[in-house]
């Protein structure tokens, strides 16, 4: 009985003892496999090896295991792109009605709204459109990376006549401000909108060695605007001013240009568009006559009210055409009396005097015909671009323009206006102020004249520099 009882005892302490080894192993199994890494991915590796079994001996308990907690990875921080606000005061409006674009940013590098720079983190910009337009800030965060933000203004119906000023008197031709010693020669300055202290200098003074007295300039904010309009003006040069402005463009601040101008002492000579019926002044956009023209009311409204001289360019005589009658169709003829016209005579490779077509640095003509037809006179004209491009061959028949005709005919075009006559034998027009030939500068340009990787136009700046000084005489000069 005794051993019976022993024998059931024993058995017992097996089974304790093994339920406890088993319990044992769970724990350890349980708080001693490692916890998992966080992936970079929610996809689990497929070469994962299990954990490895824990080993135990009889001898001693369990000892108490360490926990090792793996952090989880966290995501990568953003980078942070600064505070940027951009609001419209409203964002429906009827035509004819204007809004304010604000803008405030913080942590930033730079800023542009609508192509102008923001100063000091904060912006307002009044705009009026005539139809739904959206308006753009550009940024440029710490990191050098871009960002951009939009707001939209819907329009409903369409905005009224042109809405003019009567402060300003029709102008005659004699009124125009021209330059001190003007003899009707000038220069395209560079292609671009922006340019440096250095460069401003440099150029001007080529322009100042070969007598140039008019000068057309792009520029892209008002900053360039300003420095560059007082070194042109200590310089005795006159500047027609290009904004640079697509066709699908609209520009709401004239008027400060024109103040900046005003207040330097520049007349404010300002081009409005430049060759909207070509296609490679939009874009990316499709050509839109009707979308233009809306533009061109607007504008001319806003240069005009302001005290600025309205510029037209085209290089299409229908353009020109349409233009002329959409601005008289809307109330738009007291401009014509403040409007001058800026035309781009390039003479391919014909010779001075050749009349066949518009190709010619005499196409003006065309467009006097087109102005006298339309409005009853012609303004007075500046050309923007133009003479000859080195090395053209457009006509077979006749030769290249090599560096000797390109010399030869530069120097016979300036000419006009110390002779008077035209190299058609017809009257220089009084109408006719100024040639500002294509270019000055331009390294990728082979048809700048200095710089260019065609090298310079050596012959051609020499013989320019070699025309004795003369001041163009005009019809009132002659019998006043």
């Amino acid at each position: 009985m005794s051993s019976k009882i022993v024998l059931i005892a024993i058995l017992i302490m097996l089974i304790v003892l093994t339920v406890l080894v088993a319990i044992g192993v769970v724990i350890l199994l349980v708080v001693c496999r490692p916890e998992p890494v966080a992936q970079a991915t929610a996809t689990p590796s497929s070469t994962a090896s299990p954990s490895p079994s824990p080993t135990f001996t009889s001898t001693s308990p369990p000892a108490t295991p360490t926990v090792t907690v793996t952090p989880t990875a966290s995501p990568t921080p953003a980078i942070p792109e600064g505070d940027i606000v951009f609001t419209v005061d409203g964002d429906r409006i009827e035509a004819g009605e204007c809004t304010t674009l604000r803008v405030s940013v913080e942590g930033i590098s730079a800023a542009w709204l609508e192509g102008e720079p923001v100063v000091g983190g904060q912006a307002e910009k009044e705009v009026c459109p005539c139809e739904d337009t959206t308006y753009t800030l550009e940024v440029t965060l710490a990191s050098g990376a871009q960002a951009r933000r939009t707001v939209t203004v819907y329009v409903e119906g369409e905005c009224p006549e042109i809405k003019l000023t009567t402060r300003w008197p029709p102008m005659k031709l004699q009124d125009w401000p021209r330059p001190a010693g003007d003899n009707g020669r000038g220069m395209h300055f560079l292609a671009e909108g922006y340019y440096t202290e250095e460069e401003l200098d440099l150029h001007i003074a080529r322009l100042r060695d070969m007598n140039m007295k008019w000068c057309l300039v792009v520029y892209k904010d008002e900053l360039h605007l300003e420095r560059a309009a007082i070194k042109f003006r200590d310089a005795g040069i006159m500047v027609v001013w290009r904004k640079f402005l697509r066709p699908d463009q609209l520009y709401f601040n004239w008027g400060r240009d024109i103040e900046i101008l005003e207040r330097v002492g520049m007349p404010p000579y300002m081009q409005v568009y430049n060759e909207p019926s070509v296609g490679q002044e939009w874009e990316e956009e499709p050509i839109n006559k009707e979308k233009f023209l809306k533009n061109l009311r607007r504008t001319c409204q806003d240069v005009y009210n302001a005290g600025g001289y309205v510029g037209l360019q085209f290089v299409s005589d229908e353009w020109l055409t349409d233009a002329l009658r959409d601005l008289k169709a809307h109330g738009g003829e007291p401009i014509f009396q403040r409007m001058f016209f800026v035309p781009h005579p390039y003479g391919m490779n014909h010779p001075p005097s050749y009349q066949e077509d518009v190709h010619s640095v005499l196409g003006f003509l065309v467009f006097a015909d087109i102005f006298q037809k339309e409005i009853g006179f012609v303004p007075p004209m500046i050309a923007g671009e133009g003479g000859w491009k080195y090395g053209a061959t457009d006509d077979a028949r006749f030769p290249k323009v090599d560096d000797q005709l390109h010399r030869d005919y530069h120097v016979e075009l300036f000419n006009w206006f110390r002779t008077g006559v035209l190299s058609n034998g017809q009257p220089l027009p009084d109408y006719f102020f100024a040639y500002c030939v294509w270019l000055i500068s331009d390294r990728m340009d082979d048809n700048a004249w200095y710089d260019s990787f065609a090298g310079d136009r050596v012959l051609t700046i020499e013989a320019i520099k070699a025309i004795p000084p003369f001041e163009r005489q005009f019809s009132w000069d002659k019998n006043p």
